[in-house]
């Protein structure tokens, strides 16, 4: 019962794609060259991995599973050519990291700068996205690590190694000149008469917000703007009404210029929580080890200290 690397990554393909003709122009590759691989493959295996009834090319339950494995093989053969390829002609690869809103409008522009500058020719993708969705990813190998909110982090993760980068400051932010600047003390009930402007909020942060200020603290009524572009979500602020709830330090550039102030609302326990999340079984990969020195050393000068 056997194998290839390259049948593997034609399964890949097939399930990916959804269609023989198309998975096979993907992989460059006659139709009849691809189907014949996949036939081969079950073969060898011994079962049927996909349904071929009418048009669906839909994988069978065990092809699934397969499925399942074929992408840790693969990504892991491909993991062990990047080391040796390094190790060889220095070419550092392709490093691929998740971020979460609020490392990502810290982090991107130096890690874009990073690859940009790094001499071994490193190609980088810098994704966003849904939190579950990046979790998934980076368990099939499809990313390489992830910067983002500790408490997002899913529960009993015993293949994700977790290394809490630091606490950052949370508060409250407006325009110079904010009607709520002429206030020394802020209550909830002041804040309800303008727009909030936050990205998502994890639920343990949720609940410890409606358990110190009440029902109204709950961000699935508090917030009005919703976005994951905390640089759009600034901007607004800057030239509205609008109050940003979040990490101080993502608008710190703001706050120094005195385009936003920072207003004087309790938000001691609400610290953000930030990691960097890898998976515990992971190839030896220098250039992430790089990758991993650079967000420490970028985020932080913004965390508090113990």
């Amino acid at each position: 019962m056997t194998a290839s690397i390259a049948q593997l990554r034609n399964l890949l393909a097939l399930a990916d794609s959804g269609s023989f003709t198309r998975a096979a122009d993907q992989s460059r590759r006659s139709q009849a060259a691809f189907s014949r691989s996949i036939s081969v493959l079950e073969s060898n295996l011994g079962v049927s991995l996909v349904d071929r009834v009418g048009h669906r090319n839909a994988l069978t339950p065990i092809g699934r599973t397969v499925l399942a494995h074929a992408r840790q093989v693969v990504a892991q053969t491909d993991e062990l050519l990047q080391v040796v390829q390094h190790h060889a002609n220095g070419n550092a690869g392709h490093v691929r990291i998740g971020l979460s809103p609020t490392p990502s409008a810290l982090l991107t522009r130096s890690l874009l700068r990073f690859a940009a500058q790094h001499a071994g020719g490193m190609r980088i993708t810098v994704s966003q996205g849904p939190l579950e969705q990046q979790v998934s990813a980076l368990r099939e190998r499809r990313l390489d690590a992830l910067v983002m909110d500790l408490r997002s982090v899913p529960h009993s993760s015993v293949d994700l190694q977790v290394e809490k980068v630091g606490e950052f400051t949370t508060g409250l932010l407006c325009r110079k000149g904010h009607p709520l600047t002429q206030k020394d003390t802020l209550r909830l009930e002041d804040l309800l008469h303008y727009p909030i402007a936050s990205t998502e909020v994890s639920d343990t942060v949720a609940h410890k917000l409606v358990e110190r200020f009440g029902p109204q603290a709950h961000p699935a009524s508090l917030i009005s703007l919703r976005c994951e572009d905390i640089a759009s979500l600034l901007e607004v602020v800057s030239n509205s009404d609008a109050v940003y709830a979040g990490m101080v330090a993502s608008a710190q550039h703001l706050l120094l210029r005195k385009v936003l102030v920072q207003l004087p609302f309790a938000t001691q326990g609400l610290e953000s929580q930030v990691a960097w999340v890898q998976r515990t079984n992971k190839a030896p990969n220098p250039v992430l080890d790089e990758v991993h020195a650079l967000v420490l050393a970028e985020l932080r000068p913004y965390a508090n200290r113990d």
